[in-house]
């Protein structure tokens, strides 16, 4: 198995937690790599009252799967993922309180995902990037650190997607026409922009249909589940 690389044993800071959030949004939609001023303002909201990066990134996949059914165009941001990150469980994992004994005792168990994502039928070429993802959530596997753990794993999750995205480079010409061809319906709808936007965004979408159990969706829920 591939060594991963080493994940800090301090929590992260919120200047790291808000990069995560960040880089996954990025991630998941393509285009510019920022975020506008009114997703940066309620980002650092959420995480000044304590939800979880995982929290935060599960409602962004929760809303990408809507968007998918819905056919909905607009651009992926964080403020259109508000009703479902809100609308989560309002536990804060990362929250310790005197009387959080409980809490404290609780351990990450990732061994049920451990499992499945070995079994995930991956490419000759994707075989690094998924020990590299095993390796990360097996030294994160038993943890106490809800917020740390987490983080780490998402991260690790975003990574393997971004490999998985690179890796279907000579897809790319291929994964447009059929993500244009999803969005027919909205050629004489959205202006030539927005249109290019959603293509990029499906034709992402597309690749990462393929690995379903690599999300921070499936990461927050194994976790807030026990």
């Amino acid at each position: 198995m591939t060594t991963p690389e080493p994940t800090p044993k301090k929590e992260p800071s919120l200047e790291e937690k808000a990069e995560e959030v960040r880089a996954y949004l990025v991630a998941v939609r393509g285009g510019a790599p920022f975020l506008s001023a009114a997703d940066g303002r309620l980002l650092v909201r959420w995480l000044e009252q304590g939800f979880s990066v995982a929290r935060i990134l599960a409602g962004v996949d929760e809303t990408a799967e809507k968007r998918r059914k819905k056919m909905t165009r607009g651009r992926l941001t964080l403020t259109a993922c508000r009703r479902g990150i809100e609308g989560r469980t309002a536990t804060k994992v990362a929250e310790k309180t005197e009387n959080s004994v409980q809490q404290t005792e609780k351990t990450i168990d990732f061994s049920g995902l451990m499992h499945a994502l070995g079994s995930m039928d991956v490419s000759p070429s994707l075989q690094g990037a998924r020990n590299h993802l095993l390796g990360t959530l097996e030294q994160l596997n038993g943890t106490c650190d809800l917020e740390h753990g987490t983080t780490f794993a998402v991260t690790a999750c975003r990574k393997f997607q971004e490999a998985a995205w690179n890796d279907a480079q000579h897809e790319h010409h291929e994964l447009r026409t059929q993500a244009l061809e999803e969005l027919s319906a909205l050629k004489n709808v959205l202006n030539p922009a927005a249109l290019e936007a959603a293509v990029e965004e499906v034709a992402r979408d597309l690749v990462r249909r393929r690995f379903p159990l690599v999300s921070a969706r499936e990461v927050w829920d194994r976790v807030s589940a026990v």
